[in-house]
């Protein structure tokens, strides 16, 4: 692709959008959603070189021409099945014939307007909806076991699907819910997940990015605390050919509670971009974020951590921690994280580092004989092992080891090197 054909991605993005937008027959997708996201796009922006919140991800691997085209494709037969309740999304459409869940839980094919939506790939999302999931936890119900939602992209050649899931807890209930991603082929998965929560309710949310080098993933999380919750968010992921997160949490009544830690790792030529926003609105709330970040080879990482403290939101505690690790001198790792204040009467930390491995410990290691691969290996995963350790479903924690370990195991580097 030339310079001047680059220059006018952005452009040649939005006009392939609006064209599938004013031509998708959503399913079940009410008309208002539809229209107002398509109003939204249409005055909307596609991120270029310049713009600030994306300068450091580059939309350039969109020219192959993914937004051309829906992805048509089947999920593979061997499936990860992390619980007895479970949910199957392959290109964004339910598959019915993989679905069970607990009673508690109803399932809807709805979609609603979103607040917190500020991306063009949000309102695409909305404006050409093939199809979307709703789950609604009635209220103080308890569900013991996990709900998994499987999202599966799959295609050989550029394209893209929608993907939306919302969840609605009421008033006392309890869920936990594994969110995951598998994706195989050049596949762009553009998913919005928006969970609501209400008085009383407490989520344990996991959300699972494993999909393949060669796909792509744009994404929108929304947290809604509209009661007296609590939510523990675990986020873990791979970096891929494009990986852009998009997070925000709105808490909205005194007393709610956040909690998100993730691990992010980027090897080989492997790109991710987390935005977190946290959003305190309201007097006397607490929110807590703590990040660990990989980058290997060529990959690059990227967390910017926003808390923004309203001027009504006294009592405020809130605190931000990133700690990353390079491990060569090739990879990079970008990371801000943002204060934004507008009351005296609040507590808020926020640090981040990043540093490489220590050179007298791999020294240390290799003295009683191990390798300098796998003493590499163990030194990155003591790095990350302490949240891993601390997930609380036993089912996303055995799939975690082997999954951590394989990212930070041995692979060729970007010019042919071992990791």
């Amino acid at each position: 692709m030339s310079r001047d054909t680059a220059l006018n991605l952005p452009e040649d993005l939005k006009t392939r959008a609006l064209e599938n937008a004013r031509q998708a027959t959503p399913v079940e997708a009410p008309a208002p959603l539809r229209q107002e996201a398509l109003t939204a796009l249409e005055g909307s922006a596609f991120p270029g070189r310049k713009t600030e919140a994306w300068k450091y991800t580059s939309l350039f691997p969109l020219a192959d021409g993914h937004l051309a085209k829906r992805a048509e494709g089947t999920a593979p037969a061997d499936l990860p099945t992390l619980s007895e309740y479970h949910l199957v999304l392959v290109n964004g459409r339910l598959d019915e014939n993989h679905t069970a869940l607990p009673e508690g839980v109803t399932l809807g094919r709805r979609a609603r307007r979103l607040e917190g939506l500020t991306t063009p790939f949000a309102f695409y999302n909305g404006a050409a909806l093939d199809d979307a999931v709703t789950l609604d936890v009635a209220a103080n119900a308890d569900i013991r076991e996990p709900v998994q939602v499987l999202n599966v992209s799959a295609g050989d050649a550029p394209s893209h699907c929608n993907t939306r899931l919302e969840v609605n807890l009421a008033a006392g209930s309890r869920l936990t819910l594994i969110e995951q991603y598998l994706g195989d082929g050049p596949v762009l998965t553009n998913a919005v997940t928006a969970i609501q929560a209400a008085d009383n309710a407490h989520l344990t949310h996991y959300r699972l990015q494993a999909d393949a080098g060669d796909s792509l993933h744009i994404g929108t999380l929304l947290f809604q605390q509209t009661g007296v919750s609590r939510i523990d968010s675990y986020q873990l992921m791979a970096g891929n050919r494009l990986r852009r997160n998009d997070v925000r949490a709105f808490l909205d009544k005194s007393g709610a509670e956040l909690n998100m830690q993730g691990i992010f790792v980027a090897r080989g030529r492997g790109h991710i971009d987390n935005q977190l926003c946290v959003e305190h609105r309201v007097p006397d709330c607490t929110s807590n974020q703590v990040y660990r970040g990989l980058a290997g080879e060529k990959g690059r990482a990227v967390l910017n951590g926003r808390i923004h403290i309203h001027p009504g939101a006294k009592g405020t505690l809130a605190e931000l921690s990133n700690k990353n690790l390079l491990l060569n001198p090739g990879a990079e790792i970008d990371t801000k994280p943002e204060l934004e204040i507008y009351n005296d009467d609040v507590k808020c930390a926020h640090g981040a580092t990043v540093g490489q491995l220590d050179a007298a410990q791999q020294f240390y290691l290799q003295s009683r004989g191990i390798p300098l691969a796998e003493a590499k290996r163990m030194l990155s995963l003591g790095f990350v092992n302490e949240l891993i350790m601390g997930l609380p479903d036993q089912a996303v924690a055995d799939w975690a080891r082997p999954w951590i370990a394989g990212e930070l195991g041995q692979r060729p580097g970007a010019d042919g090197e071992a990791a």
